[in-house]
């Protein structure tokens, strides 16, 4: 991993984003990719059609920041769900956080990482449970898996992730939804 990757690692950070389109964005080893067209246009010549064939754009994993900025993110958003009143009130996410949260951290850190890397379309591959089996004994609403997005979108303000960048990784984790919420209390 080279130092730009930790671009996105500072919360003063100014550095623009680099432009383009995901070139995937992969759901907890989902099968299904958003892939990105190349446009060329009419009546260019063939040799700059060829050079814009062959520019990939940059994957939303390398957008972020790659590993170091979305582990970053990961931490923030992690301890910030412990003490979300919102959250809280459920009582299994109340009793996680009380009596499993100082042992079961840093490896669910280590979990959400490697999901929003392999989410964001980086060389990485989610190998934790499937998201309904990791989450069933927790019992989320609609509310609580919105109020956990919310903790992340306050992390990536944190860091000051532009704007595209933030907005797709949320919908990504929107997507996952029917697969976490089971309670409709």
């Amino acid at each position: 991993m080279t130092d730009r990757s930790n671009e996105n690692l500072a919360p003063s950070s100014t550095s623009p984003a680099e432009q383009g389109l995901t070139r995937r964005v992969a759901l907890a080893g989902a099968a299904g990719l958003v892939g990105v067209g190349i446009i060329g246009s009419a009546g260019a010549d063939a040799q700059a059609d060829d050079a814009t064939a062959g520019a990939e754009e940059p994957s939303l994993y390398d957008r972020l920041g790659g590993i170091f900025a979305i582990s970053a993110v990961v931490d923030r958003f992690s301890d910030a769900i412990l003490t979300n009143p919102k959250l809280n009130v459920n009582p299994a996410l109340k009793e996680w956080n009380e009596t499993e949260a100082a042992v079961r951290l840093p490896g669910l850190k280590f979990m959400r990482t490697l999901w929003i890397a392999s989410l964001a379309g980086g060389p990485f591959e989610y190998t934790g449970l499937p998201l309904e089996d990791a989450h069933q004994e927790f019992h989320l609403t609609a509310d609580e898996f919105s109020e956990v997005g919310a903790e992340i979108v306050r992390a990536l303000d944190y860091y000051k992730v532009p704007e595209r960048e933030k907005q797709e990784l949320v919908d990504a984790y929107m997507q996952s939804m029917p697969e976490v919420v089971t309670s409709t209390e």
